[in-house]
C-alpha cells in the first residue's frame, strides 16, 4: 500500500493569513521549499484549473473546516520536505514552509 506523505498546519496564523475553507489556493516549488499563495481573481482560479495536468493521485490539499491547513502529496517528497524539520512562515495570503536550517557556530 502506498504511503502519501501529508503535512498538517495547525495554528492560528493560518486563518489570520487568510487560509479558510474554501480558500483557493496555488502550490509552488520555491528554492529550498514550497510557497503557498491565496488566489482569488477568477481569471487565474480558471487559468489553474485549466492547467491541472497532474495524476489525482499525486496530491490533495485544502484547508480543513477546523482550519487546519492540510496539505498531501509526492511534491513533499520531492522538495526534500517529508521527514525533515521544518520552517514554516506567513503572511497575509502566503504560507511559505523551507528546511529548517541548522545553526552550526564556526
Amino acid at each position: 500500500m502506498l504511503t502519501i506523505p501529508e503535512l498538517i498546519i495547525n495554528s492560528e496564523d493560518v486563518t489570520s493569513a487568510g487560509f479558510i475553507p474554501g480558500a483557493v489556493f496555488k502550490i509552488e516549488q520555491y528554492q529550498d521549499g514550497l510557497v503557498i499563495t491565496l488566489v482569488s481573481d477568477e481569471v487565474e482560479i480558471e487559468r489553474l484549473l485549466l492547467e491541472v495536468d497532474v495524476p489525482p493521485d499525486l496530491g490533495v490539499d485544502w484547508v480543513r473546516d477546523n482550519g487546519e491547513l492540510y496539505l498531501a502529496g509526492e511534491w513533499l517528497t520531492q522538495t526534500s520536505l517529508a521527514g525533515q524539520p521544518l520552517a514554516i512562515s506567513m503572511m497575509t495570503g502566503k504560507v511559505v514552509i523551507r528546511v529548517q536550517q541548522s545553526n552550526m557556530l564556526a
